[in-house]
């Protein structure tokens, strides 16, 4: 880790090379430590016919209703949050017409951690917003344990929250109740698309129940191997019951997409061409396709049956393809030259998605190891069709939170709110371009 040198509004930070793969962002990082901003690999080649991500100068549709929020108590965070990747705030929608949104509780002061301790408690505030008018239906304080993402939005409007005692199932209400206590430092959640299963990796050896449990339900539990408090443990877990179906046990924090049949990986097979397998949680490995790329390709899961991959045309030019799970291409377009790993939101219906970036005044050289926030120019949030690609909305924000969570999407997809300054804009979007029936749930 290297220290921050603190200038008025500009800070020196050490990029990240090496990348996770991460479901719900794509070219991602597992575990973002903190003063990091990561960027894109150095190895990527230098070519020509790049494209850079331009940044709008205004949206490309005005919003249908505004909410201010500087009246619930909402304070705007300094720029010297920028490149701790810290979740600041989390804006959600529970229906159609309500949002939830938190942040910091203000008037309770935060204070900074010290360098061998990243993470400290803080209180959020939380409150349910009804749409159009920005009606406060409920709120409520919530005292979180770290700085890491601590909102989950669940299919049928309820929600998982990570508190000091684990996980919790929260509803529209505010109230609370024990979902899944949790004594071990959590790094990760992740659901499937269609939220069949839950999967958590903690810091910490897995119990001895869990080893000595039934050897059908464990991967990579090798009780013959020294346990390590560094270790990280994923449980897949039955979102509905709670109930671990899998164990494995790594040695470094690396998630895997996956839906509710297994995971899906990526391997090298010869030059530029790339095999994806889902390895079924039964045991089982299923050929899915094969992808040409001229850089290490990663992939999610947008809905159960389609999947996004990212990777290099023959020009070494970043593209986005979405294909089904049976390998049929269903549209692909290149992608602006990033140099920070984007993020990414999925309408629970999986008809639309929205890729959220930050731009830079100017792109770094390839051998550059250091990204100033002075050079950051902003935000973008960008809105795409699932089932042909096509961009329906654009809109710069500001401040940038690399963390994400100032961007929601409707269930439905036909609304999105972006917090920008101390405003959520609310945008309604025509119908979204019908998924073809092998893909849509």
């Amino acid at each position: 880790m290297v220290s921050m040198i603190v200038r008025p509004r500009i800070f020196l930070v050490r990029s990240l090379w090496t990348l996770a793969l991460v479901g719900p962002i794509l070219f991602g990082i597992g575990v973002v430590r903190a003063q990091d901003i990561p960027m894109l690999p150095r190895e990527l080649p230098e070519k020509k016919h790049k494209l850079k991500d331009k940044f709008p100068e205004k949206p490309s549709q005005m919003p249908s209703f505004t909410i201010p929020v500087g009246p619930l108590g909402y304070a705007l965070p300094g720029v010297t949050y920028l490149g701790r990747h810290y979740s600041l705030v989390s804006l959600n929608f529970l229906d159609e017409n309500r949002l939830l949104f938190s942040f910091r509780a203000p008037g309770l002061l935060q204070r900074e951690p010290a360098q061998d301790e990243p993470e400290h408690e803080r209180q959020m505030r939380a409150v349910v917003l009804k749409l159009p008018n920005g009606t406060k239906e409920a709120d409520t304080l919530w005292t979180l344990s770290d700085l890491k993402p601590y909102l989950w939005m669940l299919n049928d409007g309820h929600f998982l929250l990570h508190d000091r005692d684990g996980l919790e199932e929260g509803d529209a209400s505010l109230q609370m109740k024990a979902y899944l206590p949790m004594t071990e430092k959590l790094v990760s959640l992740e659901m499937d698309p269609g939220q069949k299963y839950l999967l958590a990796s903690t810091l910490g050896a897995a119990t001895t129940a869990e080893i000595k449990a039934d050897a059908g339900t464990i991967r990579s539990a090798d009780p013959s191997k020294p346990v390590l408090e560094s270790d990280v443990v994923v449980r897949l877990l039955e979102l509905k019951s709670g109930q671990t179906v899998q164990i494995k046990r790594q040695r470094a924090a690396a998630q895997t997409p996956f839906n509710a049949q297994g995971y899906l990986e990526i391997s090298h097979e010869k030059l530029d061409q790339w095999a994806l397998n889902l390895d079924l949680f039964g045991g089982e490995t299923k050929k899915v396709g094969n992808v040409e790329s001229t850089c290490l390709p990663s992939s999610f899961f947008l809905s159960e049956r389609e999947i996004l991959v990212a990777g290099c045309d023959p020009d070494h030019r970043w593209k986005l393809t979405a294909a089904t799970t049976d390998w049929r291409q269903m549209w692909e377009f290149p992608l602006p030259n990033s140099v920070i790993p984007p993020l990414f939101e999925v309408a629970s219906n999986g008809s639309r998605f929205v890729r959220e970036t930050i731009a830079l005044k100017q792109t770094p050289q390839a051998d550059s190891e250091t990204l100033w926030v002075k050079d950051v120019r902003g935000q973008v949030v960008r809105v795409f069709d699932a089932a042909d690609g096509k961009l329906v909305l654009e809109q710069p924000l500001n401040p940038v939170l690399d963390a994400g969570g100032n961007v929601a999407i409707s269930p439905s997809g036909k609304r999105v709110a972006i917090l920008n300054g101390k405003t959520i804009e609310v945008f309604d979007l025509p119908e979204p371009a019908p998924l073809p029936n092998d893909v849509a749930h």
